[in-house]
């Protein structure tokens, strides 16, 4: 009877851990549920200005440099445990040399152009400044396209390079704001009301990619039957193939109905030398975006 009530003893212990582990499971299970439905998601569209240069040893010495028009589309996914986008950029402007051409008559242009989809997964690391600042790390995927026409060049105008690659990302971010105030300004009286601000920035490198470049620069529009399309022989991957470095500070206004206004300054420089034709390219502008939220999430 001893050994039997044991035996009835270690059963019964062992279903109410089982009992307590289940339910530990089922917990943590509604809990990732609840974060999830806690996350803001928004999306945003902007448009702004941004310059460009870029120096194609492919095609000439020269730095070329100008200005042009920029927009972006981004979904994003935030709370202060994550931050998730996913971010298109894309532009073009004209670009000229400081160098007379050989006729010494005028100076040489071109039309540059600019692609960027990036998805980025950051998660938080630490709080640190008295848990003010917020420090995100993650993983990111970047598909990046630069191209450049240049008519001075006849039949060897156009000129590309297409980076794909996965590498590090990471984020800081320091939300603040102001409280309502009563002021007075030039004999007129105002009211301020509170507001919260988000100061943001993100960097992100690639270490895993592909690069693509022509074997040889041509016309746009010219079809060579011997020459495929894609030729393998002009991709080229690795660790670090190539150098490319990106960095957004971003301010978002945040509104009382959850939309944000958004003040986005973007860097951008890449970098490719296999011993022959080295390209460098660099972008940096400023754009302003309205942030629409669509998930009912206070």
């Amino acid at each position: 009877m001893r050994h039997l009530s044991l035996i009835v003893l270690f059963y019964f212990t062992l279903f109410l851990q089982n009992g307590f582990s289940q339910e530990t499971k089922a917990d943590r299970k509604l809990k990732k549920k609840t974060e999830r439905k806690a996350r803001d998601k928004y999306l945003g569209a902007g448009f702004g200005i941004f310059k460009m240069s870029a120096k194609d040893q492919a095609t000439s010495p020269l730095l070329y440099s100008g200005t042009g028009a920029i927009g972006n589309l981004q979904y994003l996914v935030h709370s202060e445990e994550l931050i998730e986008t996913f971010d298109l950029s894309f532009g073009g402007g004209n670009m000229r040399t400081n160098k007379n051409d050989h006729s010494g008559l005028t100076r040489g242009s071109e039309y540059g152009i600019y692609f960027d989809f990036r998805f980025q997964y950051l998660m938080k690391v630490l709080k640190f400044a008295h848990n003010k600042v917020i420090w995100y790390l993650g993983p990111g995927f970047d598909f990046t396209n630069y191209s450049r026409i240049n008519s001075k060049y006849g039949n060897s105008l156009y000129n590309y390079e297409y980076m794909t690659g996965v590498g590090l990302s990471s984020g800081i971010e320091f939300p603040f704001g102001y409280k309502s105030k009563d002021c007075r300004f030039l004999g007129m009286n105002f009211h301020r009301c509170d507001r919260d601000l988000r100061l943001s920035w993100q960097f992100f490198i690639p270490v895993i990619g592909a690069i693509y470049r022509p074997g040889y620069v041509t016309i746009t529009n010219f079809s060579n039957p011997d020459e495929p399309v894609f030729d393998s022989e002009n991709l080229h991957a690795g660790i670090f193939k190539y150098l490319q470095i990106s960095s957004r500070v971003e301010l978002y206004y945040i509104l009382h109905n959850g939309n944000m206004l958004k003040l986005s300054y973007v860097w951008e420089y890449h970098q490719y030398n296999p011993g022959y034709n080295k390209v460098q390219g660099a972008i940096n502008g400023i754009y302003f975006s309205f942030v629409f939220k669509f998930n009912n999430v206070k």
